[in-house]
C-alpha cells in the first residue's frame, strides 16, 4: 500500500473494512449495544478505544545482504572481522586462485602466439604466386585446364587457412578475457556499505556451502511499527512521527516509507515502515511510535 493509494478517497472504507475483520471485540461490543451499527461507526468506536494505546515498533537494518561467491572454490584469505564497518568496494574474501592463474598463463600464450598464422600466410602467398603462374601458362595453352583448376583451388584453400588462423587468434583473445574475468571474481568485495555480521566464512571453507559474509546496511535504519488497523489512517496522514527508543528517553523523527498492503488478522495490525537516520541506535532495539497532527 503506497502512500498515494493510502491517502486516496477509498481509505476510510478500507479502514472500516479492516476494523470489521481484525477487531472482533469491538464488533461484538457494537453489536450488543446497537445491532444496526455501520462499518463507519465500527471504525470510530475502534479509534476511540485504541487512540491512547502505544504503538509498538522495532528497529531493524535497512537491508541484510548475504554475500555469495560467483565461483565455486575454497577461501584463501578473509580481510574483515565481525562488526567491522566496510564501504563499497572494500575487499572481503579472496579465493584460492592457483588453478585459475595456471589457466590464465595458458590463455595468454595462446592469445599471443602468431606462429600458426605466419605459416598459413606464407603458404597462402606461395599458393597465390603459383596459381598466377599457372593461370598465365593456361592462357597460352601451356598447361591443362585440370592443372589450372588445381592451382586455383590450392590458393583458395590457403586463403581459407589464413582466415581460420585469424579466427583462432580471436577466440584465444576472448578466452583470455574470460579467464581474466574469472580471476577477478576470486576477490570478493563489498557491494554495499555496512557492518559485517557474525556469519563470516573462514579460510579453508568452500564457497558452495553458505554465503561468505553477511553485511547489515544500517544507514539509514528501518523502523517497523505494528499499527492497529483502526489507526492506520491517522498514522499515515500525520504531519510528523516520533519514536521513543528503549527506555523512552531518546526520541527521533523517522521518515515515512510505506505501509503493508495486508493486515495481520490475528493481531489486528498493519505493518507501517519508516526510515530512521540515527547511527547511535542499534538494530533490534524496541521502540514506540506516536503521530503528530497539526
Amino acid at each position: 500500500m503506497r502512500i498515494a493509494s493510502i491517502k486516496s478517497a477509498r481509505l476510510p472504507q478500507l479502514i472500516a473494512t479492516l476494523v470489521v475483520l481484525t477487531s472482533p471485540a469491538v464488533a461484538q461490543t457494537a453489536d450488543q449495544t446497537n445491532p444496526s451499527m455501520t462499518a463507519e461507526e465500527f471504525s470510530a468506536r475502534a479509534l476511540a478505544l485504541g487512540a491512547d494505546m502505544p504503538i509498538n515498533c522495532t528497529i531493524r537494518p535497512l537491508r541484510v545482504v548475504e554475500l555469495t561467491s560467483a565461483l565455486p572454490g575454497v577461501v584463501r584469505e578473509v580481510f574483515v572481522v565481525p562488526g567491522q564497518s566496510v564501504n563499497v568496494g572494500d575487499p572481503i574474501v579472496r579465493l584460492d586462485d592457483t588453478a585459475i592463474r595456471a589457466e590464465l598463463a595458458l590463455a595468454e600464450m595462446r592469445a599471443n602466439s602468431r606462429a600458426s598464422l605466419a605459416i598459413a600466410e606464407t603458404r597462402a602467398e606461395g599458393a597465390e604466386r603459383k596459381a598466377k603462374r599457372i593461370a598465365e601458362a593456361f592462357s597460352r595453352n601451356a598447361v591443362s585446364q585440370s592443372d589450372n583448376e588445381s592451382a586455383q583451388t590450392e590458393a583458395a584453400l590457403s586463403r581459407a587457412d589464413v582466415d581460420r588462423e585469424r579466427e583462432m587468434l580471436e577466440l584465444s583473445r576472448l578466452e583470455l578475457e574470460r579467464v581474466r574475468a574469472l580471476l577477478g571474481q576470486t576477490m570478493i568485495a563489498a557491494p554495499v556499505a555496512g557492518l559485517i555480521g557474525e556469519d563470516l566464512v573462514d579460510p579453508g571453507e568452500a564457497t558452495s556451502q553458505r554465503p561468505v559474509a553477511t553485511i547489515y546496511v544500517n544507514q539509514p535504519l528501518r523502523v517497523e511499527a505494528f499499527v492497529p488497523s483502526a489507526r492506520l489512517e491517522d498514522i499515515v496522514s500525520a504531519t510528523a512521527h516520533v519514536i521513543r527508543v528503549g527506555d523512552g528517553n531518546r526520541a527521533y523523527e523517522p521518515t515515512f516509507d510505506y505501509a503493508s498492503q495486508v493486515a495481520d488478522i490475528a493481531s489486528g495490525t498493519i505493518s507501517v515502515f519508516f526510515k530512521l537516520d540515527a547511527p547511535e541506535v542499534l538494530p533490534g532495539t524496541k521502540c514506540t511510535l506516536m503521530e503528530e497532527t497539526q
